[in-house]
């Protein structure tokens, strides 16, 4: 009868009770440990609707705290402009409340495509900029020490003109760098946001009292009233999916270890039941498995999935599953009668036929 606990050759049935409960166990120990690898440190986050601590003080500056949001509706209106001159100068004026890393200000359309970013890394200044030779993110950004220190307003300039890249400190250059003319050009539709990053990321907490962008058609600060959109409270709902194909090498190997993880709770599956479950109800668990994973990321800070990873870790569970089975027949085989070996052998020679008619 199917399912029917039947111990194999040489097997009594307290052995193979024990078996299948070691296997199970161990199915649900490996499960336990891709549930802590999918959401460590467990930083509880879920969507929710938060009081906005962007708020504007009496000399007209913006104070950020923890949770922040002062974007542009839309995309600039300059942007246009920029991609064909090559020309845009970006003035800063902030004072930060402590040594911390965050975006100051930023343009970008989500977490990972960013156009250009000033941040702060403790008391270094951060500049990425999209241009040829970077990622999507202006990886890697332009790092000058020293910049911030607490309580202490700064004036950063960044200047792009058709090639020429400066950034200036207080009012001395501290880089310059030659850039491809048409940097701009690989800029995308975006938002502006100040204090934060678009989607996701952590706040910056200080104070703005300038956030300027020239361009030879445009002048504008988003610093003055109307600007920004800072509303009173907002819904909560940062970034985590991931684009569809990996960015860079280091999520390729990242997608390709994902795949590994899922290889043992394929394998797992298989055997945990007697008789074995088949190759593709186990896939199915094993991919119902990842979504579920995925879709729980979106309540825990910082943790980020992919249709990438989930694709691969179904991947990986199928590959399992197809050598739990191998394997459960090979041993099928090897402890049958010589009549039924028999029977394993032309099994196995009339598969081979098949295959190669």
């Amino acid at each position: 009868m199917a399912g029917r606990l039947d111990p194999e050759p040489g097997q009594d049935a307290a052995t193979v009770g024990g078996t299948m409960d070691v296997r199970r166990v161990a199915l649900l120990g490996m499960g336990l440990v891709l549930i802590v690898i999918a959401y460590f440190p467990f930083a509880w986050s879920p969507p929710r609707t938060v009081s906005n601590q962007a708020v504007r003080s009496t000399d007209g500056s913006l104070q950020f705290g923890d949770m922040n949001f002062a974007r542009t509706p839309g995309t600039p209106t300059w942007l246009q402009e920029v991609r064909t001159s090559g020309m845009i100068q970006i003035r800063l004026r902030a004072r930060p409340q402590s040594l911390q890393h965050a975006a100051i200000m930023m343009m970008a359309s989500d977490f990972w495509h960013t156009d250009f970013a000033i941040g702060q890394d403790h008391s270094n200044l951060q500049v990425w900029l999209r241009r040829p030779g970077s990622d999507i993110n202006g990886d890697p950004p332009f790092v000058i020490p020293g910049v911030f220190q607490p309580q202490r307003w700064s004036i950063v300039e960044v200047i792009l003109q058709r090639g020429g890249f400066y950034i200036d400190v207080d009012g001395r250059t501290r880089l310059t760098a030659h850039l491809p003319a048409g940097s701009p050009r690989v800029w995308s539709a975006g938002q502006i946001a100040l204090g934060d990053e678009v989607h996701g990321g952590g706040p910056w907490q200080g104070q703005i009292r300038m956030a300027q962008v020239l361009t030879p058609g445009y002048d504008v600060d988003y610093i003055r009233p109307g600007a920004l959109s800072i509303p009173a409270s907002y819904l909560y709902v940062p970034d985590h999916i991931e684009p569809f194909l990996p960015m860079n090498g280091e999520q390729w190997l990242l997608a390709f270890l994902d795949m590994l993880s899922f290889i043992p709770f394929g394998f797992l599956i298989v055997l945990a039941r007697r008789p074995p479950m088949r190759p593709i109800p186990a896939t199915l668990l094993a991919a119902a498995f990842a979504v579920a994973l995925a879709a729980g990321k979106f309540l825990f800070h910082a943790r980020h999935t992919s249709l990438t990873t989930v694709v691969m870790e179904a991947v990986g569970g199928l590959l399992g599953a197809l050598l739990a089975t191998w394997l459960a027949h090979a041993r099928l085989c090897t402890a049958s009668p010589r009549g039924q070996r028999h029977q394993c052998a032309a099994v196995d020679s009339g598969t081979s036929e098949h295959r190669r008619t």
